[in-house]
């Protein structure tokens, strides 16, 4: 990638003679071959970058998927937040697309600084610390692609589309806070992320070791390869997600089916799932999850204004009444399906209902806190309904129906009819529906109806007392152009090759 040139020499003589003004070294600054110069040095710049991941930072993924699109209405405390996103109105410095542009470059960057300190350090390290080095850039690598396949799909127009712009691929760090670059091609994008997946296993499996011919974790790496860090099955799900965007539905299928075979990722039942949500330590069917201890973000946050002693209050943002109409009738807490125990609780009262008012009960806090909950980004769920999407397009609606069918006896306690598809078009309608009822409130929906909805002609269509409450539009068609973000207007103004994507 060639970096920008400005011709302009005046400019340069300024920016020389000008350098005391921006090029200071503060009192408390710590210069990199300082700060890292241990092997514990590089565990901590790697917790570091996975602090700084967050996606359910206000204004990022979690609360917009839901709020832009139909899982969400006004709730009784609101005094105008959200009104912006649920009104359709996205422009290059609102606040979703600067949120995820500016947090997963900014994750990038401290990624990049550490594996920059790794190659500087591998070599003084004794053996040991070297497969503990290893391990360290395997995740560093893992969550390098993670942040780069973020901006993917939310900045790329057409993920199929080889030759089209995509995002800034950045494995480095700039020289000069002045570097500008221009966007990469979906092609440059998608091979990079791959590479970076291929290259991330390749490390985390060199920091193993032999004992007693058995391959074990040496000594340090057992507490990074839990569900809380990008362990090879982690690096694999991220792989099984890029098929899936590329359209290699054979590769998505099978990565999905090979890992759903292990029986420490099967479906998670009903009394796992209900663990899940509300024990910190019990990971359920989760593959991957950000950790969240007290005085980190709060996903209520995003939600409510307060807490009490009983759980949160004043929510401003309560779920739609249209999503709580998709689920089956009878009191939330003894509901057969548990999803809706998870997403309502047993706070929807008949007089909650009468007034609409369905707060958010699935993250109210677990056995870490009252207001703590991990962000679960991979689960099991996911590969089974990336197996029946699979299943459909490859015309093979029996085995489609069978994977939905699976999970819905796991969700379900009721007796659940094998779903009879006879078109691609009916089976992703039903699986999209699924998706929209597992993966609620946790960063799936605006993408779902983006690559899915997109394709079978589903936008987005709220019931009129939903929209109502934002006097905001009840639709927004399939395929607008609002279903790729804007590039925001931080990167536009400091970078004068960036290129806008279309209509903004």
């Amino acid at each position: 990638m060639k970096k920008s040139i400005l011709l302009l020499p005046i400019f340069f003589l300024m920016l020389l003679s000008c350098s005391d003004a921006y090029d200071i070294i503060q009192d408390n600054e710590l210069p990199e071959d300082e700060a890292y110069v241990t092997i514990g040095h590089l565990r901590s710049g790697l917790n570091g970058a996975y602090a700084a991941y967050g996606p359910d930072f206000g204004g990022d993924a979690i609360a917009f998927n839901d709020l832009f699109t139909d899982n969400i209405r006004r709730g009784p405390n609101n005094n105008g937040q959200g009104a912006e996103e649920y009104n359709f109105l996205m422009q290059p410095n609102s606040d979703m697309p600067t949120s995820v542009w500016s947090n997963r470059y900014a994750t990038i960057n401290r990624i990049n600084r550490v594996l920059r300190a790794y190659d500087r350090l591998f070599p003084t390290f004794n053996e040991a610390d070297q497969r503990n080095a290893k391990h360290v850039k395997g995740n560093l690598l893992a969550l390098r692609a993670l942040c780069h396949l973020d901006l993917f799909q939310y900045f790329t127009v057409d993920y199929k589309n080889l030759s089209a712009p995509s995002i800034i691929k950045m494995d480095f760090v700039p020289s000069s806070p002045f570097d500008v670059y221009p966007r990469n091609t979906v092609g440059e994008i998608l091979a990079f992320i791959k590479q970076d997946l291929t290259d991330a296993k390749t490390f985390l499996n060199a920091g193993l070791q032999l004992v007693d011919g058995e391959t074990t974790l040496p000594s340090g790496v057992t507490a990074y390869n839990s569900v809380i860090y990008l362990r090879p099955v982690a690096v694999d799900f991220i792989r099984c997600r890029v098929a899936l965007l590329e359209g290699d539905y054979p590769t998505a299928e099978s990565i999905a089916t090979t890992i759903l075979a292990t029986p420490a990722f099967d479906l998670a039942n009903r009394a796992a799932y209900l663990q899940m949500y509300g024990n910190a330590d019990a990971p359920g069917e989760c593959i991957f999850k950000l950790s969240r201890v007290l005085n980190n973000n709060s996903i209520l946050n995003l939600f409510y204004f307060n807490t009490n002693s009983t759980g949160p209050i004043d929510p401003y943002l309560t779920a739609s009444r249209q999503l709580y109409d998709l689920f089956p009738a009878g009191n939330s807490a003894n509901n057969p399906d548990v999803r809706r125990v998870v997403i309502f609780g047993n706070v929807v009262t008949p007089e909650n209902l009468a007034i609409n008012n369905f707060p958010i009960r699935k993250y109210v806090g677990s056995t870490d806190g009252p207001t703590i909950n991990d962000v679960k980004l991979f689960r099991s769920s996911e590969l089974k309904l990336i197996v029946a999407e699979c299943k459909a397009r490859n015309s093979d609606f029996l085995g489609a129906a069978t994977a939905v069918k699976e999970l819905r006896d796991k969700r379900i306690s009721t007796t659940n009819v094998l779903p009879t598809y006879t078109s691609l078009n009916g089976a992703l309608t039903d699986i999209l529906l699924e998706r929209r009822k597992e993966f609620a409130f946790e960063g799936h929906r605006y993408l779902d109806l983006k690559r899915i909805g997109g394709e079978i002609n589903v936008g987005i269509n709220r019931l009129e007392s939903d929209a109502f409450s934002f006097s905001a539009p009840t639709s927004l068609a399939a395929g607008d152009y609002r279903f790729t973000l804007p590039i925001p207007t931080v990167e536009l103004t400091a970078n004068p090759t960036i290129v806008q994507n279309p209509n903004y």
